[in-house]
């Protein structure tokens, strides 16, 4: 709030804006000239009659070289032109003219010691910022660095506990504490892959500092692990669901991989079976010290084979600012079912590291997870680890590194997206790693490590932490930065809400009894009006989100639609190369060339279907908001998003990106290739009604996993669309309320308040003045 904003509200008890084209003054500035500056500031709006008709307050306006005011309004225009000239011109002896001529005006009675007061505190040194001292600070030194993360988290933190001890207000503290909570529980997910035996649970306890999960030469993770903060170590376990079973038995009868998986749990658990794989899935609280009797492949009960992932609880420092880990089963894991969950967890990490072991790097099931995350699952960050890294030269690390990189562009043009090269490896970085060695130094046995020619720098351990802390945390995370703009937009917002609330407060102790009773007069008229508004725009908000619940429904038949048309896509693609190859090879396509063709017709297809859906939701939702956005200006409201206009389009421009290609098509793939490899040229009519068949029934659960995550997005969404919608109407009714009871505790407590309305006036104005400077901080954050 400015200077001059300042003086209206306080002295006046009104919110002034310019609307006349006052002349400027011009005039010397010296200390005879904030002595007329004082003098006429000092006309109050009850008494300024008696000032504009004197012959010397013309005389004084006159060595202003300005027009003698003629009314109230151009009486304030002056003093508006003044406080911002002394503004300018804040010079240590200028303000204590000012401050001599206002004791002199009191002490002669021309101003009463309420009005002296006021004008005391408005033209503070503090207030005005005069200090003599001289400082070589300079606001250059800050513009070099940007905070991170942690460190504007924590800044915010200070800002909303001091804002909670200066208010009493539960309104406004159950704000600050939902934007307290809102930045506490921010999660920073890591996803941990790679094919079994390429050092994951290694890294993952060197990077940890504690052997919290299982490793041994031998694969020992079996299922995906989640790991959370949690002062108290616990762990849970989930057992697969029956509808889940039911699918993995069914892959069994395709894949031969599967099989030995499916007839060693039926023999081993027989009729028991039943008692872990229900309806819903089961878990159990296991102690976190057994957990490898649930988890590890080499545990004699197998109870590895029925858990689907576990959630494990654990007090370690690396996870305590909200980090997540996934440790994800081998990518070569037999069961297909398990790589369906990866991706799903996968899909929503906010980076990925990838581990190869470097003696068996760059796998054909590596590069093409990298290439399935990097293009189809959304992952922005992928960090490869390539472990083991003590065991060749650096000659060889960076030959590792190379075959790499040649492997992802012979894959890429396998599948006709080699345009994507460069930016597959621009969001890589490489990172070689002596996990065993990491571990030794993490562990108390260090000097076991250095024995071997290894510090704590050498593994390779600290360069991965840095990246990690860098990416989810740096100055330059996109993640962090939406966090902590959408808390000071919170925090503004609420900071805000409460200068209101103290502005309006102060205005009313400038009014008499009879202009308070006025007043509420005035305010019970709108506040009539206002409800006949509040209840038409809930009414029509409430019609536009049922359309759109209706909508959501529609768009099902839309998608179903769409998958049908995806399904004979695929089948075209694979018959019109079997032909093609028949034609002009005289024999059939490659196992491999069919595999690349059904993978990619059917996730490009997934991707254009999703797309089509997208554009329609939005498009209905940008109709909506138009339509709510008129209706609001109708009424005299405003409402904005992003832009100064609500845009449906910016609202939903980070969803429906991810989470719809998690299907494993292994099952699929298997069965049309082997279709394929005994197809006759003459009998491409069979194979087609063959495949045609093959594509329908994998296309069921396709079909309804994209289904059911389209349409619980859309809903997420619409509740979260109308919840901004609504937001400006809430805002209103709120503030009605808050001065409503504002302006009859006034009138309630006006005699009381009578006795000391300037030390009131002037806490009050105390508080705005400091809320003004923890705004401009929050503001100021970067």
């Amino acid at each position: 709030m400015s200077l001059a904003n300042d003086y209206f509200l306080l002295y006046h008890g009104i919110t002034f804006e310019q609307n006349l084209n006052v002349e400027p003054i011009d005039t010397l500035i010296d200390e005879e000239t904030f002595s007329i500056y004082a003098l006429i500031l000092s006309a109050s709006r009850k008494e300024y009659e008696r000032f504009i008709k004197l012959k010397s307050f013309e005389k004084l306006c006159n060595k202003l070289n300005v027009a003698t005011p003629q009314n109230i309004s151009e009486l304030n225009h002056l003093q508006h032109n003044i406080v911002e000239n002394i503004q300018e011109n804040k010079e240590k002896s200028y303000i204590d003219v000012l401050h001599n001529s206002f004791e002199h005006l009191n002490n002669n009675g021309i101003i009463n010691q309420e009005n002296y007061t006021k004008l005391s505190s408005l033209f503070d040194y503090q207030e005005l910022d005069i200090d003599d001292s001289d400082s070589s600070y300079s606001d250059e030194d800050e513009l070099e660095y940007k905070s991170t993360f942690i460190e504007l988290k924590s800044s915010l933190e200070e800002f909303i506990n001091e804002l909670k001890n200066e208010n009493s207000n539960d309104e406004i503290n159950n704000e600050l504490d939902e934007c307290k909570n809102y930045l506490n529980n921010q999660k920073f997910s890591i996803g941990i892959t790679g094919v079994m035996n390429a050092g994951k649970s290694t890294m993952l306890n060197a990077l940890m500092g504690r052997e919290i999960l299982g490793s041994a030469v031998v694969p020992e993770t079996a299922n995906l692990t989640i790991v959370k903060h949690n002062p108290t170590e616990n762990a849970k376990v989930f057992y697969w669901n029956k509808n889940e079973w039911s699918r993995i038995e069914s892959s069994a009868a395709e894949l031969d991989s599967m099989k030995d998986y499916v007839n060693e749990t039926n023999r081993i658990f027989g009729d028991s079976l039943k008692d872990y794989i229900k309806e819903e899935s089961r878990y159990d609280e296991v102690d976190i010290n057994d957990l490898s009797s649930y988890t590890s492949a080499e545990a004699s009960g197998k109870k590895c084979n029925l858990v689907k992932y576990v959630e494990l609880g654990s007090n370690l420092e690396f996870l305590s600012d909200g980090i997540e880990i996934v440790d994800t089963p081998g990518l070569d894991d037999p069961v297909i079912q398990r790589e369906e969950i990866t991706k799903e967890y996968i899909s929503a990490c906010d980076m990925m590291l990838h581990l190869m072991n470097v003696s068996q790097s760059a796998t054909l099931k590596d590069v093409e997870f990298i290439i399935d995350a990097l293009l189809y699952q959304n992952i922005s960050k992928l960090l490869i680890v390539i472990t083991r890294a003590d065991t060749v030269s650096k000659e060889q690390l960076q030959e590792v590194i190379e075959y790499t990189k040649s492997s992802i562009k012979r894959q890429l043009k396998a599948q006709n997206k080699d345009s994507q090269l460069d930016y597959i490896l621009k969001t890589i970085k490489f990172i070689p790693i002596s996990g065993k060695m990491a571990l030794l130094h993490r562990t108390g046995r260090e000097q076991e490590a250095l024995d071997a020619g290894f510090t704590i720098e050498d593994t390779g351990i600290l360069e991965i932490e840095d990246y990690l802390k860098e990416t989810l945390f740096g100055s330059n995370s996109q993640k962090s930065e939406l966090i902590v703009q959408s808390s000071k937009t919170q925090l503004a917002r609420t900071i805000e809400k409460q200068t209101n609330a103290l502005n309006y407060e102060m205005k009313l102790l400038s009014k008499s009894k009879e202009e308070l009773n006025k007043e509420l007069e005035d305010f019970n008229k709108k506040k009539a009006v206002n409800e006949r508004i509040f209840t038409a725009m809930k009414e029509d908000i409430n019609f536009y989100k049922n359309d759109s619940k209706n909508y959501i429904d529609s768009l099902e038949t839309f998608l179903q639609s769409e998958l049908i048309d995806l399904q004979t896509v695929i089948k075209q693609r694979v018959i019109s190369d079997v032909r093609y190859s028949f034609e002009k090879f005289r024999k059939k396509p490659e196992n491999s060339r069919i595999k690349v063709i059904v993978e990619t017709a059917i996730k490009d297809g997934i991707i254009d279907v999703i797309r089509d859906y997208r554009y329609k939701f939005i498009k209905k939702s940008q109709t909506i908001g138009e339509q709510c956005e008129q209706k609001y200006h109708d009424f005299g409201f405003s409402i904005g998003h992003k832009n100064d206009n609500f845009d449906a389009r910016g609202f939903f421009q980070d969803d429906f990106k991810t989470g719809f290609l998690t299907s494993n098509n292994e099952v699929l793939v298997n069965q049309i290739t082997q279709a394929v490899s005994k197809a006759k040229e003459k009998k491409l009519n069979e194979l087609d009604r063959q495949i045609e068949g093959f594509i329908k029934g994998q296309f069921k659960a396709i079909e309804e996993d994209i289904k059911s995550k389209a349409k619980k997005v859309s809903t997420l969404l619409v509740e979260s669309f109308f919840e901004t919608l609504n937001a400006p109407l809430k805002a209103f009714e709120q503030k009605l309320e808050n001065d409503e009871k504002i302006l009859q505790n006034q009138i309630e407590s006006f005699e009381q308040n009578n006795e000391n309305r300037a030390e009131q006036s002037i806490e009050i104005h105390k508080k705005i003045k400091k809320l003004d400077n923890i705004l401009s901080n929050v503001k100021g954050l970067h």
